[in-house]
């Protein structure tokens, strides 16, 4: 199967042979960050044997909390120092002894990128069922970034388990504390860390979560896997084709707020037009012929313009044949000026406003 076990339009399960559509999904969703999502996707592929991961909605009668789980710090590290397995598991067991309750399901803190897979694993190691839903629809550098955090906040409770074994709990009453504490943590002890939020409960996430996650991870997934080319994967998936051609120029700078700052030029192929595409851990806004076209929250993505495999914003070179795609945001992004702008260009340090997006939707 390359969609998940179904039942009723929905997504009941993940199979191990949906480990690699997923995945793809996933890498698509990171919107060129996230971390690279092969090793777990393996990982995910060999702990599923010839069982499955249960995914419920947040609607289950089963469910009263769950907890978010989540990687925090550097993903070129995380390739080099790759997860034994424990970390994930860890950081959930520490913040259940740390509350004293035991989650029932859980949640990707996002869809995009490593964390999608590595939440899938994190349920089928715990023996729990993985929500179909996520607290972004796509990445986000900061955890203070998360759905779940915009709005009304009584206090945080999280765990981080780092790859040196530290566990670090935290209660905190604003998210960017948390996000503070952790990124000085995991700098001094290893570039990474596994996270737990929660949990969190199923009341909230009903108003904050983003639904529909791992449906549409496997969908995007499916469509990168039977697309001809960039424009019929745009099409697949309810997205647009904003340009495609030579990489002619790159330009890269650290940044206090997207850590590092990339703005890369593309001479499309076609028009002869020249696409610039301001990214800092993710891609954060596009322009054509200095015209503003996309922008977050919607998921700008580049692929490689022949394999359409996603290609993160650091692996971008002068010469690379590329594709600039925008799929839909989740609409929950737009149904408030508040959230759109915890999201905007300006949260990462860009100094644009937001580019509403059509109201195109997602191919079934």
């Amino acid at each position: 199967m390359d969609q998940g076990d179904r039942r009723g339009g929905g997504v009941t399960g993940l199979q191990a042979d949906d480990a690699a559509v997923f995945g793809r999904g996933t890498a698509l969703l990171g919107c060129g960050g996230g971390g690279r999502v092969d090793h777990m996707v393996s990982a995910l592929r060999l702990a599923l044997g010839d069982r499955s991961v249960p995914v419920v909605d947040l609607d289950d009668p089963g469910l009263e909390s769950v907890t978010a789980v989540g990687l925090v710090g550097s993903t070129t590290v995380l390739e080099e120092k790759m997860p034994s397995g424990d970390e994930l598991p860890a950081a959930l067991a520490a913040v259940e002894r740390w509350t004293g309750r035991r989650a029932d399901a859980v949640v990707a803190a996002q869809i995009g990128g490593v964390t999608g897979p590595a939440a899938a694993l994190t349920a089928h190691a715990a023996g729990l069922p993985l929500v179909d839903a996520d607290l972004v629809g796509r990445a986000v550098p900061r955890i203070d970034q998360l759905s779940v955090f915009i709005g009304p906040v009584t206090t945080v409770t999280a765990a981080a388990a780092t790859t040196s074994g530290l566990r670090i709990v935290v209660d905190a009453q604003q998210p960017l504390d948390l996000e503070t504490v952790w990124r000085e943590a995991v700098s001094h002890s290893g570039g990474w860390a596994a996270f737990a939020i929660g949990p969190v409960p199923v009341a909230l996430l009903r108003e904050r979560a983003v639904v529909g996650s791992v449906q549409r991870a496997l969908h995007v997934g499916r469509a990168a896997a039977q697309a001809r080319d960039a424009a019929d994967l745009a099409a697949r998936t309810g997205g647009r084709v904003v340009a495609q051609g030579r990489v002619v120029d790159v330009h890269r700078e650290g940044d206090a707020l997207a850590f590092v700052r990339s703005s890369i030029a593309i001479r499309d192929a076609g028009t002869g037009a020249i696409a610039r595409v301001e990214a800092g851990s993710e891609y954060v806004h596009c322009l054509v012929d200095g015209l503003p076209v996309a922008s977050t929250p919607s998921v700008i993505t580049v692929v490689d313009a022949r394999s359409l495999a996603p290609v993160a914003t650091d692996r971008i070179r002068v010469g690379n044949e590329l594709a600039v795609l925008v799929l839909p945001s989740a609409p929950w992004w737009w149904a408030d000026p508040a959230r759109t702008e915890r999201v905007a260009p300006r949260a990462f340090g860009i100094d644009a406003d937001v580019v509403p997006e059509p109201s195109a939707e997602p191919v079934p």
